[in-house]
């Protein structure tokens, strides 16, 4: 478990100040890309109508597919750093489209199967659907363009060592600061992308079995 070593400065915007100068001067250390983000219940952010599918079945999971950031810690590990910002490849600030959940492809026809009609493409493709930041967030960060997503509960990221990406996932686990009170948030900037990790503490699960 990690606890924060700052400067003398350390008002949440002094913090992310700090995260990014730390980025900036490289003192950190990698550890891989996230894939998955679990936020857990905020009553600034209650279950409504325009939650999608996934939110409905799921709560505020935020899924990155091929879009995954890469994170680190910083050298005194007492923070998780976010080394890149959240676009898409047209340079947009958006996370990508997910799955519908619960879906199944179609039987296959009498014909289909004996080949006298070809199967449709679209009959095995599962239907895509938008995760918005805006139904997610339980609000703006005072006096920013941050949204705000909290309380992280976990974090599934694909490990890297030495350079290389390995083959499993690992998790970091997010629990408050009985310290500080403060509780871990996700804040992602809705215009530049930027991303951070805020307060609360963290652990680096391993996959089972290995050292």
């Amino acid at each position: 478990m990690s606890t924060s070593i700052l400067p003398v400065i350390s008002t949440p915007a002094d913090i992310l100040k700090y995260q990014n100068e730390l980025i900036r001067t490289h003192q950190f250390e990698p550890l891989g890309k996230m894939k998955l983000i679990s936020i857990g219940p905020n009553d600034k952010c209650r279950p409504n109508s325009t939650w999608d599918p996934v939110m409905r079945k799921y709560g505020r999971m935020i899924q990155f597919r091929g879009s995954s950031l890469p994170i680190a810690q910083s050298l005194d590990r007492s923070m998780i750093l976010v080394t890149g910002w959240l676009r898409d490849k047209d340079g947009k600030v958006k996370l990508p489209d997910i799955g519908m959940p619960d879906w199944k492809p179609r039987d296959f026809t009498p014909e289909e199967v004996t080949g006298v009609v070809k199967r449709p493409a679209e009959a095995d493709q599962c239907p895509m659907i938008p995760q918005k930041l805006v139904d997610r967030t339980e609000g703006l960060w005072e006096n920013s363009d941050f949204y705000v997503f909290s309380p992280v509960l976990s974090i599934s990221f694909q490990p890297e060592q030495n350079g290389v990406m390995l083959g499993t996932f690992w998790a970091i686990d997010c629990k408050p600061n009985p310290a500080d009170g403060t509780y871990p948030a996700l804040m992602i900037n809705w215009k530049t992308g930027e991303t951070h990790f805020h307060g609360g503490l963290y652990s680096i699960v391993r996959a089972t079995g290995e050292n």
